[in-house]
């Protein structure tokens, strides 16, 4: 597997094997942790990028969709398993890549990539059509179809796992793809092109360019890219959309999320306390399903609020790599300074700042940003609109489910939320009112990769996960058959 050492120049993977573009334009990727340079990476020009969908192309047309499923699944499997003899190299990669700590990514993001390779591989062979049968004479017979090259441009956070959800489930399908993964963060990915070497996957049917939003541009307006799978904010999504119309071109978007922690007074306390935590500053606060905004029931919001502030003044901020670090560095320091800038302006509309807000003081390099609490002693001092993207939470009370449903649905967003409760009855009614897409009730989001996953609103459009996954991937085909011989009426002649 290439090592740290070796990426210090990062090819494009194209048609099977490392490329690197005529024009030998590279960019720096930063390591969060230290400002310092970890990795020059080759950035694809036009005619890279090009060449990579025509390779895609060529191998849909010629090679991959013709293989019986079992092969296409062997496959999938094959690439998990490569990527599971690597794992702790992975893992520390993509911590030192993301500034996500080590054991986040070595207990979650990678399992998980892993996991979504053999689930897929699975569903490969799982595929099916129906059966419609039509007043005794036909019977319909409905199949579902890859749709050809498919584009998938993944986020910065939790790079691998994105990226392996969408291929595996686009390769299980019969498609082939082009893949690029966010400049910021690229090199954890890049572990599947070692696989897809070692396991000799046909060329063609995954390749991977690096760049920015120019790259995904051309991915997204080639018109032999036939489906654009984008994780990332709602604002590029938008941008994507509106280039993809022209040409009628699918596009599902997994988008952005301003989520909710709904706590009510009856709710276990410590539990709950745990949870928010969790969902909240969990993978630095990083994460579109990071439940920012914690709504408390007003006669417990006093003794929730001291034992939260007290709870995120104790968390270890420090080196990813280090084994007691709970948040690590944010992106980079360009996110640091939004983050701070949001800080400043909810302070100035009446929030409260109870702890956080600043750099830690024992950390001069990197671009860390110390666990932030907010309090807000009423709605009117929120903003729904806006995803923070960080270890920042706000802490506002209500006082009745109607009004935690009103916050939580006002908004632009509708991802995901958290119910804290005793009682259950009165949890589940306030789940069906609320507007998103994934909901824990007394527990965290847990993303089982067999069920939907993605958002109302402006969150995104279709589902991740399971054979949902297949609705972006395939076309419907239904095919008439007769069911007896008979004679087809002739139009023009009179028997």
């Amino acid at each position: 597997m290439v090592s740290l050492e070796q990426l210090g120049m990062t090819a494009l993977f194209i048609d099977g094997s490392y490329r690197t573009p005529a024009t030998d334009v590279r960019f720096t990727v930063v390591e969060p942790a230290t400002g310092a340079e970890l990795a020059q990476v080759c950035e694809a020009d036009p005619t890279a990028v090009h060449e990579a969908v025509v390779a895609a192309r060529r191998a849909f047309e010629e090679v991959w969709p013709r293989l019986p499923a079992v092969v296409r699944a062997g496959y999938l499997a094959d690439l998990a398993d490569a990527l599971n003899d690597r794992v702790d190299d992975i893992a520390q990669i993509e911590a030192r890549d993301t500034g996500i700590p080590l054991h986040v990514t070595r207990q979650g993001h990678l399992p998980r990539a892993i996991a979504q390779l053999r689930y897929f591989s699975g569903e490969a062979e799982r595929l099916f059509g129906e059966a419609y049968p039509y007043d005794q004479a036909y019977v319909n017979v409905v199949t579902r179809d890859p749709v050809g090259v498919v584009g998938v441009l993944t986020p910065w956070s939790s790079p691998l796992s994105v990226a392996t959800l969408n291929v595996a489930a686009a390769l299980a399908s019969g498609n082939t793809c082009v893949l690029k993964p966010s400049e910021l963060a690229p090199l954890s990915v890049m572990a599947l092109a070692e696989a897809a070497r070692e396991v000799e996957l046909p060329p063609g049917v995954l390749n991977i360019v690096h760049g920015g939003p120019a790259v995904g541009r051309l991915i997204v307006e080639h018109p032999d890219v036939a489906v654009i799978s984008f994780t990332g904010g709602t604002a590029t999504g938008r941008s994507i959309l509106a280039s993809a119309a022209h040409a009628i071109k699918r596009v599902g978007c997994e988008l952005g999320g301003c989520g909710t922690t709904i706590i009510f007074s009856d709710a276990n306390p410590e539990m709950a306390l745990d949870g928010a935590l969790l969902s909240a500053y969990g993978s630095n606060g990083e994460s579109c399903i990071a439940g920012s905004r914690l709504l408390v029931e007003r006669p417990l919001f006093g003794a929730f609020l001291d034992a939260l502030v007290q709870r995120v003044s104790q968390i270890q901020v420090g080196d990813p790599l280090a084994a007691d670090t709970e948040v690590g560095p944010l992106i980079t320091h360009k996110h640091v300074k939004r983050l701070r800038a949001w800080i400043e302006r909810a302070c100035s509309r009446g929030l409260e700042l109870r702890c956080g807000g600043g750099p830690p003081g024992d950390l001069e390099r990197g671009s860390f940003l110390e666990p932030t609490v907010l309090s807000a002693l009423d709605r009117g001092t929120l903003n729904p609109a806006e995803e923070l993207f960080g270890p920042i939470a706000t802490v506002t009370p209500f006082d009745t489910p109607e009004e935690a449903v009103s916050i939580t649905n006002d908004t632009l967003y509708g991802l995901g939320a958290c119910i804290w409760t005793s009682d259950i009855e009165r949890g589940l009614g306030v789940a069906k009112e609320l507007r998103v897409g994934s909901i824990g009730l007394n527990s965290v989001i847990v993303r089982d990769i067999r069920v939907p996953f993605g958002g109302y609103k402006q969150s995104g459009i279709g589902r991740q996960g399971g054979s949902y996954s297949l609705d972006l991937f395939t076309e419907l085909k239904a095919v008439s058959l007769p069911i007896h011989p008979f004679r087809l009426p002739r139009l023009g002649v009179i028997d």
